[in-house]
Order: C-alpha cells, then structure tokens, then sequence
C-alpha cells in the first residue's frame, strides 16, 4: 500500500458494498448514527437509498481500496471485512474492523501486508496503523497489536523506537498508564 491522492480509481466502484454506511460514526446525516450500525439510508448488498442527493460527506468520502490502484479485489471493504481508511484524524492509516468478523485483518493476504505498511510508517513518520474493533482499539506493529486503554487520546500516545542487536523494534508509551 502506498500513500495516495484522494481521486478514486476509475475501475474501483463501491458496488454493492457499503461497510462505510456501517462502520463510521456519521454525525451529518438527518439522524446521525454510531459506529458499528448501519445508517438508515443504507441497504446493504445494494447501496444508499438516497444515492443520487448523498450529503457531501458521504459523497466525498473514498477508502483506501478506492483510492489504491495496487490494492486488489479482495482489499474491498465487503469482502475483507474492515475498511482502510485515511480519514481518521489520529491515524495515518486506521483499519475499521466490521464486528461481525473482529480478525478479518489477522488473515491473509492482510495480516502480512498491514504489518509491512505499519513498518513503513513507522520508520517515516514515528506513528502506526490504528485497529478500531467499536469501541476498541489497538495500535498494529509489524510484530504484534497493543491495545490501547480506554480513556487515553491516540494523539497523546509516543511511539519509540528501541534498537538492540541490530533488530529494531517499537513500544507505545501511553500517558498516566
């Protein structure tokens, strides 16, 4: 996966998926809606009932599926259960894991390419991949998940970097804990 500009790419539809009507917290829709349930415009399998006059921020919205022209058919949010998503203020890369399958992201093809895309961040930015199970979350490493405590703020946690051996490894440091 590569950093990219929010265009979608021409051949990436939404199709019949709709995890974004499912998994975000939308608060400018006529009755906003909370994470982990399903917008009432939705029909899923089908798409928005209310397609052709979409509030901007659905319209503008894109996943990282439709933004990446590398990522293949099996990245679509429906068939792998999570979203990828560069929306998330705190997180260059979060994942929006479907409750329904809580581990969609621990298979592969996923697990390995999400640990190789953690460690690219970290070494360029210092930050990494944030897992949201609805209210959980976790911070993904290339070798392991560490959740993060209920009541810390994702901007508030510093990530260091240890080296010993030659091996390099990184260890969240989360406030008052």
């Amino acid at each position: 996966m590569k950093w990219v500009e929010a265009v979608p790419v021409a051949d990436k539809a939404c199709g019949p998926c709709a995890l974004c009507c499912k998994l975000f917290d939308i608060d400018w829709l006529d009755r906003p809606k909370a994470a982990g349930k399903w917008c009432h415009h939705c029909r899923p399998g089908q798409g928005c009932a209310i397609w052709n006059a979409l509030p901007a921020g659905c319209a503008t919205y894109f996943c990282v599926w439709r933004l990446d022209p590398a990522l293949g058919p099996e990245w679509r949010p429906d068939r792998a259960r999570f979203i990828l998503t560069h929306a998330h203020q705190d997180a260059p890369l979060a994942v929006l894991v479907d409750p329904a399958q809580p581990d969609a992201h621990r298979r592969e093809p996923y697990h390995s390419q999400l640990a190789r895309t953690a460690r690219d961040i970290l070494e360029g930015r210092g930050s990494t991949i944030v897992i949201f199970r609805g209210q959980e979350r976790a911070l993904l490493f290339p070798d392991r998940e560490v959740p993060v405590p209920r009541g810390v703020d994702l901007a508030e946690i510093c990530i260091e970097r240890r080296e010993r051996a030659g091996q390099v490894t990184w260890a969240p440091a989360f406030p008052n804990h």
